[in-house]
């Protein structure tokens, strides 16, 4: 069952798009505030938490891929949902590096936006629930030399393979290196 999205903070400069946008997640149940500015938006975070937080990526003083890191800082369980009319994969990447749960194009339909955030809260549940306690003793720091490098690689490999769902091109992005590399260097491991 889907957690569901009781909240919502709308971070964009343009007017129109972000009025027609509260209406419509109000009239699904949805306590929606509003920003029109970036600081605005984490000024009004401070005062009350949200379920889902939705920025615009082009913003006329400063862009929302920058302010996400901030965003998510002050709701870490949110679901942070980016907004862009420009949409590519390198600004989907970076976007889900810097914080955000998802990239999704402009216009976007409230229930499809309200569906997805909530997936993605469900999600973050699941993985939360399935993660050990944390331990009260701290993990021993190996010795020095113990670590070989190809384990860290492996290690490295399977956590971008995992971060981006599979996929070695993604993948290879988030290490920095080419799809290729990636591929010979997944033969070579035998991952």
């Amino acid at each position: 069952m889907t957690r569901r999205i009781e909240t919502a903070l709308l971070v964009d400069d343009d007017d129109a798009f972000r009025t027609t946008l509260q209406g419509a997640l109000r009239r699904r149940g949805v306590v929606a505030r509003t920003a029109a500015t970036i600081d605005e938006g984490l000024v009004a975070l401070e005062y009350e938490p949200v379920d889902l937080v939705v920025i615009d990526y082009r913003m006329p003083r400063g862009d929302g891929l920058s302010a996400l890191a901030s965003y998510r800082k002050l709701q870490p369980d949110a679901a942070i949902v980016m907004l862009t009319g420009f949409g590519d994969i390198p600004l989907a990447v970076a976007a889900m590096r810097e914080g955000a749960d998802t990239l999704l194009s402009k216009p976007v339909d409230a229930d499809k936006l309200l569906r997805e955030a909530a997936n993605l809260r469900e999600a973050a549940s699941l993985r939360d629930r399935q993660r050990p306690p944390p331990s009260s003793a701290a993990a021993p720091t190996p010795p020095p030399g113990s670590l070989k490098l190809d384990e860290l690689e492996r290690e490295a490999i399977r956590a971008a393979l995992r971060e981006s769902g599979g996929v070695v091109a993604t993948a290879a992005k988030l290490l920095g290196i080419d799809r290729r590399t990636l591929q010979r260097k997944l033969r070579k491991l035998g991952s």
